[in-house]
């Protein structure tokens, strides 16, 4: 698992001036447990899935969103790319933004 750009959460105001939330935000990145298992989960979905906060059960934090989109390599799925963010993000523009990234992966790995 790779998280990078973790340190640009820290300039959202709706996560940066609570500092218990940023603690646990950081503290899901270093334990990777959790991530873990959205990432599973999303790889065995088709397409892009959007996670809303602690609605999902799988997000720790009620301020935070994750999009994600499973990528394929010889029509397998062998990863998942995400972006984490507050629950405000702008969906219309990461939407889109993860789902072609991710079919570029795959063909960049294909």
């Amino acid at each position: 698992m790779v998280i990078a750009g973790e340190r640009n959460l820290l300039s959202v105001s709706d996560l940066s001036s609570n500092m218990s939330s940023l603690r646990q935000l950081f503290e899901m990145f270093e334990q990777k447990t959790g991530l873990m298992q959205l990432l599973d989960v999303s790889s065995r979905a088709g397409g892009v899935q959007i996670f809303i906060g602690g609605e999902s059960n799988l997000v720790p934090m009620d301020e935070m969103s994750v999009v994600t989109a499973p990528y394929e390599v010889d029509g397998r799925i062998v990863g998942t790319l995400g972006v984490i963010g507050p629950t405000r993000i702008n969906y219309a523009r990461i939407i889109p933004m993860v789902d072609y990234t991710a079919k570029v992966v795959g063909r960049l790995l294909g």
